[in-house]
């Protein structure tokens, strides 16, 4: 886990990473305090990348991905970040990818078994939700048919957009070329274990990974994939511009990526600032929103139930002869008193905490900006470690300032060696 920022106005744009980096073994989880996370992925264009979530792709360390990428590509100058994101993009897909045939069958499996996986949690959470002292497999079967009508009802009618890599991709094509993963995986899930799943919603199921592996917002429910956040000026940019993607895996030499588009950012004459957190973003968005997120959740969620909780009692004190009363109690629509509080809820916040907050960062420096970034990613360590959470935010927080003028300048940063030793490192950003 990880905690990562970018703080952004006409001036320039910030970047800050914690060093956190959980990985897990037969034992349990291990944090290390030395990921790097923040690269200059350019020496001609002052452009950097922030990385979160997953440290690999398909095996492959992106720390070495990026520094081949920056090595081959370190004569281009292109006008856009939004090109550099395609040049990388592009540049995965010559290196295929960093692997081969049998390693993208072997991460669709885990992605099939990943799906197979949540269904049954889901319906065993249910089960014991509903009846926790009688959960049988013939129960068990039967929420997850259940579940499956309902994901795939759900899913067939909001489909719409799809991971571009996947677009000519039919179904009728993608089930006939990977019976033999699906058989696999499939019978590693269900048939070894004893369930038979009726064929109509086995061919369900089938329907539900062909939707989930072409759909953007899906991609990261099902299998690991790693935050690339590209951030700075291109050649013909004169404010910075900042441009997260989400890469899972690779199938069939196809990427199975997408940009956040919501999470963009493009300073113009129109959008004066921007702060983007990625990763563990809720110490931050408490300060953007001021209030805690699973706080707001709650209350958002909770409200209704409760405004019906609140009818019911009314109308369980009203005596005979209030018929007519009850009647007008009972037709009073919860859910527009609910829309009108969430709307003044955001507007309230909006004008008392977001924009405040947004027209100081437009104002701040070059080092005030580093400096916000900075404190953002120690606030979320320093919650982590002061209560009893998991401290999966923690070491050294690298800063980068990048700005048209002066480039990519590094304010703090880590190092496993000693930088007076080793003069020549830094001599191959001179070139």
């Amino acid at each position: 886990m990880t905690a990562v920022v970018g703080i952004l106005n006409k001036e320039a744009v910030a970047l800050a990473a914690d060093s956190a980096v959980t990985i897990g073994g037969s034992n349990g989880r291990k944090i290390l305090n030395h990921a790097n996370k923040v690269y200059r992925i350019s020496n001609r264009v002052p452009i950097g990348l922030m990385l979160y979530n997953n440290a690999n792709l398909m095996g492959t360390p992106w720390e070495v991905i990026i520094k081949i990428f920056r090595e081959e590509t370190q004569m281009e100058v292109l006008p856009s970040v939004s090109d550099y994101v395609e040049l990388f993009i592009s540049f995965l897909r010559k290196k295929q990818f960093f692997t081969n045939e049998d390693i993208q069958n072997r991460m669709l499996t885990d992605f099939m078994k990943r799906v197979f996986e949540v269904i049954n949690q889901h319906a065993f959470n249910n089960l014991r939700n509903n009846n926790p002292h009688k959960i049988d497999n013939q129960l068990f079967k039967h929420q997850i048919e259940l579940l499956i009508d309902g994901m795939h009802d759900t899913l067939i009618s909001d489909f719409e957009s799809s991971i571009s890599d996947f677009q000519d991709l039919s179904k009728e094509n993608f089930l006939g070329s990977t019976k033999e993963i699906w058989d696999h995986s499939y019978q590693a899930i269900y048939s070894n274990n004893g369930f038979v799943i009726e064929e109509s919603r086995v061919d369900k199921l089938k329907d539900i990974i062909y939707v989930y592996l072409r759909n953007p917002q899906h991609s990261s429910k099902f299998s690991h994939f790693t935050g690339l956040v590209f951030a700075g000026y291109g050649q013909d940019e004169i404010f910075p511009v900042l441009i997260p993607i989400q890469v899972s895996f690779a199938w069939n030499d196809r990427l199975r990526y997408f940009i956040e588009v919501e999470n963009k950012a493009i300073i113009s004459a129109d959008m004066y600032s921007a702060i983007r957190p990625f990763a563990q973003t809720d110490v931050i968005n408490t300060i953007l929103a001021g209030i805690d997120p699973l706080l707001h959740n709650f209350y958002h969620d909770n409200l209704g139930s409760f405004l019906q909780k609140y009818n019911s009692l009314i109308l369980n004190t009203l005596g005979p002869g209030s018929e007519a009363t009850a009647e007008r109690i009972k037709n009073i629509d919860i859910n527009t008193v609910l829309k009108q509080l969430s709307e003044d809820a955001a507007s309230f916040q909006r004008q008392n905490y977001i924009n405040p907050l947004m027209d100081a960062v437009s104002t701040l420096s070059k080092d005030d900006l580093a400096e916000m970034a900075e404190s953002l990613i120690y606030l979320t360590y320093l919650k982590r470690r002061i209560t009893f959470a998991e401290e999966s935010v923690g070491g050294p927080v690298d800063v980068a300032i990048i700005s048209k003028g002066d480039g990519f300048i590094w304010k703090k940063r880590k190092h496993y060696f000693k930088p007076e030793l080793n003069p020549h490192f830094f001599s191959k950003y001179q070139r």
